[in-house]
C-alpha cells in the first residue's frame, strides 16, 4: 500500500508531492514530484485505493468566527464585533480550534501554525478548496476531520514530535527511521528541495493516521473540525512504529 504527501502552495512552482510504498516491516520512498499542477494532484489523490492515505500540508478550512464575520459583512449585517475592542474581536477570527490545540501541544518556542484568515496562507487554502471540490466530483470526498483517505497535516510540527526539528535532512530522517529505503539519487533530490522533503514528512504522517497514531478531534473540536479542518499531529514516539500493521481509524 502507499501513502502520499503533498506540500501545497498557492502556485505550482513550490508545490511538491511524495509517495511512500509500504511492504511489511519496510517502506520505500519514490522520487519526489515537483512543480505539481492541479491536474497532477487531482489524479494522484483521486487514485488513492482502499487502505491508502494522503497527508496534505494546507488548512482545510477557515475559522468559523471568521466565516461568520465575512458573511455578515457581505450581507450588510451587524459586524459580530460591534461594541467590543477591535483587537480583541480580531483575535477571535485569527485561528482555528486545531491551530490553538497544536500550539498547546508543541509548547513555547515552537513555531505555531500560521493564520489562514490573516496570512498569505489563505491563498493556498483557496487552492485546496478548489482541489477538494474537484476530488469530490471524482468520487474522492474529503472529510475535513480526516475520516476519509485525505487528511490535513503540518510537517514542521511532525518533525518536532519525531525529534527531527533541528535538521531537515534525509540522513537525520533515516537515522530515526532505518526501515525507510531510499536510493542515493532520490535521497539527494529530497535533500535539495525543502518542499519535497516536507511532502515526504506529510506522507509519513498519513501513515501515522492509518496506524491510529495521531490525535483525533473530540467533543466541540470534532464539530468545529467538520468546517475548519483538523491537523493530525503524530504521537512523539510513533515514527518507529509506522511500518507495523494498520489499526484503522475511529468511526
Amino acid at each position: 500500500m502507499r501513502t502520499v504527501g503533498v506540500d501545497l502552495a498557492a502556485g505550482e512552482r513550490t508545490t511538491a508531492a511524495a509517495v511512500v510504498v509500504w511492504n511489511g516491516p519496510t517502506a520505500v520512498v519514490e522520487p519526489p514530484r515537483r512543480r505539481c499542477a492541479d491536474d497532477e494532484l487531482i489524479d494522484l489523490l483521486a487514485g488513492l485505493r482502499p487502505g491508502e492515505r494522503a497527508g496534505v500540508d494546507c488548512p482545510f478550512g477557515w475559522p468559523i468566527p471568521f466565516v461568520r464575520a465575512l458573511t455578515a459583512h457581505a450581507a450588510h449585517e451587524t459586524w459580530p464585533g460591534r461594541g467590543r475592542p477591535g483587537a480583541d474581536h480580531r483575535a477571535t477570527l485569527r485561528h482555528r480550534r486545531t491551530d490553538v490545540w497544536v500550539r498547546r501541544q508543541l509548547g513555547p518556542g515552537a513555531r505555531p501554525p500560521l493564520s489562514v484568515s490573516f496570512d498569505k496562507l489563505g491563498a493556498t487554502a483557496a487552492r485546496w478548496a478548489h482541489l477538494a471540490d474537484a476530488l469530490a466530483a471524482r468520487g474522492q470526498e474529503v472529510d475535513r476531520r480526516g475520516t476519509g483517505r485525505i487528511v490535513e497535516v503540518y510537517p514542521a510540527a511532525a518533525r518536532l514530535r519525531w525529534g527531527l526539528a533541528g535538521e531537515r535532512s534525509m540522513a537525520a530522517l533515516r537515522r530515526a527511521a532505518p526501515w525507510l529505503g531510499c536510493e542515493p539519487d532520490v535521497e539527494r533530490e529530497y535533500d535539495r528541495d525543502e518542499h519535497a522533503f516536507d511532502a515526504l514528512i506529510a506522507a509519513l504522517v498519513a501513515r501515522a493516521v492509518a496506524r491510529g497514531l495521531t490525535r483525533w478531534p473530540t467533543g466541540e473540536d470534532r464539530e468545529a473540525a467538520r468546517i475548519e479542518g483538523w491537523i493530525h499531529l503524530p504521537e512523539p514516539d510513533s515514527l518507529s512504529r509506522l511500518p507495523r500493521e494498520d489499526r484503522g481509524r475511529p468511526s
